[in-house]
């Protein structure tokens, strides 16, 4: 597959198709390796408008906690080359921490300076972060079928008691996410959820669902 050939001819969904539809690791290494040089400008070009939606209501999550922007310790889960990243910190967010797959994607985060530290993580598998260290977790343009249930629970984990996930879900996965946060409630693990649906890349005239869930704040308190 030639990849810049692909991009050139607009058929960046193809691109993104057979990255979010593989079960091979391998392959998700080496195609965003080809792609991360211009991964920003080609999802610029196509209106990709997730990072600035689901920075938005992220926000908005983070104030229902009562905590500042720049008090909030959050992590960018799939952070790419750091477009949430940018946005958080362009709200005075301060203390930001991202992982993501491809360690080629967070050499060019690292260079944007928005993040505190930057993991290697593979999300069908558990990351090497403590649980309950965060007050806010985001997940923009990441989830995929390799990830399955294992994903929301994994970022639910290293949340605090009583803080909030919010992560974008095309809606051929919603169904799968849905009874994730339905068993979630059912099991006591969550407080609150809801679900957003806008605009997710505008050339491809793809939408999103933005599905926000609160952990269950530590009953002893």
């Amino acid at each position: 597959m030639n990849w810049e050939r692909l991009i050139s001819e607009q058929k960046l969904d193809v691109l993104i198709n057979r990255l979010v539809n593989t079960n091979d690791p391998e392959e998700v290494r080496r195609l965003y390796r080809q792609w991360s040089a211009s991964y920003d400008a080609n999802l610029g070009e196509h209106g990709y408008v997730a990072p600035q939606i689901g920075v938005t209501l992220f926000q908005q999550l983070i104030r229902d906690l009562s905590i500042s922007n720049g008090d909030a310790l959050v992590h960018d889960a799939g952070c790419g080359t750091g477009l949430v990243g940018q946005l958080l910190n362009g709200l005075g967010f301060q203390n930001i921490e991202g992982s993501d797959f491809s360690q080629d994607m967070l050499d060019l985060a690292q260079q944007k300076n928005c993040y505190h530290n930057l993991l290697q993580a593979d999300y069908t598998q558990p990351i090497e972060i403590s649980t309950g260290r965060y007050d806010g977790v985001i997940s923009i343009g990441v989830y995929t079928k390799r990830f399955k249930r294992r994903f929301v629970r994994e970022m639910l984990r290293i949340l605090k008691p009583g803080g909030y996930l919010l992560f974008s879900c095309r809606p051929v996965y919603f169904e799968e996410v849905a009874d994730t946060v339905k068993n979630l409630h059912v099991d006591g693990e969550l407080l609150k959820s809801s679900v957003h649906f806008d605009d997710y890349m505008i050339a491809q005239k793809a939408s999103a669902y933005y599905v926000a869930i609160q952990k269950q704040r530590d009953l002893h308190d």
